[in-house]
């Protein structure tokens, strides 16, 4: 079984998005991002598959969920649950669930390991994510990212593994 990663970010109100669009731009989170996940599986929702500018995300494994069962995905796999993940990607090291909110949700069970770009501001939002329950996962990794010329907002980018599983 791969290791599952959940990847997202999200505001000081657990905030991820509004009205199917992330909450705001951050370039070098998004570099972060396609480093990460480049070469692996990623797994989304409807929802979230709508929402890309690029539809697949170029190198990497598109899997999208969804309960339509004649839904079909370009140059990409389509599952109804989390549930077959297992053979959908028997094969990959990584599998990194990317959103949205619920299958965020679905996810947290199922996870190794969580990568979350805090952001430090409130946005208005309309999608969240779930509460990270500290007696579950341990932040092993914090990096700051100031506000910059290219960033109009501080955000930390911290791990965190599962400590009950």
């Amino acid at each position: 079984m791969p290791e599952i990663i959940i990847i997202a970010a999200i505001d000081e109100n657990n905030g991820l998005g509004y009205k199917n669009h992330l909450l705001c731009h951050l370039h070098d989170d998004l570099k972060n991002f396609k480093r990460l996940t480049t070469g692996h599986a990623i797994v989304m929702g409807r929802k979230t598959w709508d929402s890309l500018p690029v539809k697949p995300l170029p190198n990497r494994k598109n899997i999208v969920l969804t309960r339509d069962v004649d839904a079909t995905f370009k140059d990409s796999f389509s599952s109804k649950s989390l549930n077959q993940l297992s053979e959908l990607c028997s094969n990959d090291e990584k599998v990194f669930i990317i959103g949205g909110a619920e299958v965020y949700q679905q996810a947290m069970a199922l996870a190794d390991k969580l990568i979350i770009t805090h952001i430090h501001h409130r946005f208005i939002a309309d999608v969240f994510f779930p509460q990270i329950e500290k007696k579950s996962w341990l932040k092993i990794t914090e990096t700051a990212h100031p506000i910059d010329e290219k960033h109009n907002y501080a955000y930390d980018i911290c791990e965190y593994v599962r400590l009950d599983k």
